[in-house]
C-alpha cells in the first residue's frame, strides 16, 4: 500500500475550508487567551519575577481558557476574557486563586483576613510573630495590586499603600482601596513578601504568596 502525502491540513485549507472552522475559531480564541495572559503577567510585575513559579504560565492558560468559554455574548471564536469576567461564574473561577505555589496568604498570615471592595483589606488584632518562625527573614510587606480589565479587554493597574510589618508588630492591618478609575471588572490581588536585613539594607527573599482575594465587576 502507498499513501499519498499530507492530508490537505496546510494554512491555505485551514483558513479557507469550511471543514476546518473549528480549527480557526480555537486558534483565534486561544491567541486572545495568550495575549490575556501575557498582559495580566505584566501587571503583577515585578511581584512575579520575584516570587517565582515555573509552572504559573501554564496554570493562568488553563484557567483563562476556561474563563473566556464563560463569556455569554460572543458567537465561538470570538469569545474573550472580558466578557467571561462580567459573569458571576467567570469571577468565582478567579476568586481565592493562589498564583505562587507557597501556600495560601490565609496559611501565609496564619489569622483570618477580610477583604471588602469599599473598605480594603483588614485583619484585626494581628500578631506577626508566628510568621517569622522558621525564617531568615527581618520583615515583611503586603500590598495589593488591582488589576483593571475594560470592555475591549484592555489591562491597567492601581497599587494601594503597602504595609511593612516588623517581627515584633502586634496590632490591626488596614489597606484601605485606592482611588480607582472606572473599569467593567477589577481583579484584586493580595501580595505578601519577606525581606532579609544585611548589613543595614534589606533584600527579597524567595518566601511569599501571591493571591486574588477579590474579583468584581
Amino acid at each position: 500500500m502507498v499513501r499519498t502525502a499530507g492530508g490537505g491540513f496546510n494554512g491555505e485549507a485551514i483558513k479557507t475550508k469550511a471543514s476546518m472552522v473549528r480549527v480557526r475559531e480555537n486558534s483565534s480564541e486561544f491567541k486572545e487567551c495568550m495575549q490575556a495572559v501575557a498582559t495580566f503577567k505584566q501587571m503583577l510585575q515585578p511581584y512575579l519575577q520575584l516570587l517565582k513559579d515555573g509552572k504559573l504560565h501554564q496554570r493562568l492558560v488553563r484557567v483563562f481558557t476556561q474563563l473566556k468559554a464563560f463569556d455569554p455574548i460572543s458567537v465561538r471564536g470570538q469569545r474573550t476574557i472580558a466578557k467571561g469576567l462580567t459573569t458571576a461564574i467567570g469571577r468565582d473561577l478567579l476568586r481565592g486563586y493562589v498564583l505562587t505555589q507557597n501556600g495560601s496568604l490565609q496559611s501565609l498570615l496564619q489569622q483570618a483576613y477580610t477583604f471588602d471592595e469599599h473598605i480594603g483589606f483588614q485583619v484585626p488584632h494581628f500578631n506577626a510573630t508566628p510568621l517569622f518562625m522558621g525564617t531568615v527573614a527581618s520583615q515583611m510587606e503586603l500590598v495589593l495590586r488591582y488589576v483593571l480589565v475594560d470592555a475591549n479587554g484592555e489591562f491597567s493597574f492601581v497599587q494601594s499603600e503597602k504595609v511593612v510589618l516588623e517581627r515584633s508588630f502586634s496590632g490591626e492591618i488596614e489597606i484601605a482601596v485606592p482611588v480607582l478609575p472606572d473599569y467593567d471588572s477589577c481583579i484584586v490581588v493580595a501580595i505578601g513578601r519577606f525581606f532579609q536585613e544585611i548589613n543595614g539594607s534589606f533584600y527579597t527573599i524567595s518566601k511569599g504568596v501571591m493571591e486574588v482575594v477579590e474579583v468584581t465587576g
